[in-house]
């Protein structure tokens, strides 16, 4: 089973995205903290929740004791490494849910990805950005495309209809994967 975590950003910016319901198509089940439920404000946001979790590919993740002493020991940390931005606590407990289920963590928030680089007890998780993911689901091919000129076009529409614009590094990388996956097909 492929599973995925969703901190509260991913969720903010893929509810903004028309192709949105795509991301069911590369995860069977997807976990999130009630903190991180907790944050959702906008009503986008709360009604795709809302209608993930009513569809049951959404999960409130069953946080125990043992959970919580992971995650106190990773704030605490977390938060002595100068090389890693302040993370929140519905941040931490996502790493933790990433880490117990061995799911993939989407997210856009830096701390996490510096997290995840720099503590040798995250190095195991998983993160994968919008980006990523719109690269998984054309390697995968479902959602279709002919050309990468057809992925750009992708990506500028995700842009425009989130607001989130991804870095020229990060454009160029995924874009010269997909090429690599273009000629392969």
């Amino acid at each position: 089973m492929r599973t995925a975590v969703l901190d509260a950003c991913f969720i903010i910016d893929w509810a903004r995205y028309e192709k949105r319901e795509l991301l069911k198509s590369l995860f069977d089940r997807a976990f999130i903290h009630r903190d991180v439920l907790n944050q959702l404000v906008s009503e986008r946001a709360i009604s795709l929740a809302s209608k993930w979790l009513g569809e049951g590919f959404l999960a409130i993740y069953p946080w125990m004791d043992s959970d919580e002493d992971v995650a106190l020991r990773l704030i605490s940390q977390l938060s002595a490494m100068p090389e890693i931005p302040m993370l929140e606590r519905p941040d931490v407990l996502c790493l933790v849910i990433a880490l117990r289920t061995r799911s993939c963590l989407l997210t856009e928030n830096k701390g996490i990805l510096r997290a995840v680089e720099f503590h040798p007890d995250l190095s195991d998780v998983k993160v994968l950005t919008a980006i990523d993911i719109l690269e998984s689901l054309v390697i995968e091919g479902i959602l279709q495309i002919n050309s990468i000129d057809d992925y750009i076009a992708e990506v500028r529409a995700y842009e425009a209809q989130t607001g989130h614009i991804f870095s020229r590094k990060r454009l160029d990388e995924s874009r010269e994967r997909v090429i690599s996956w273009l000629r392969r097909g």
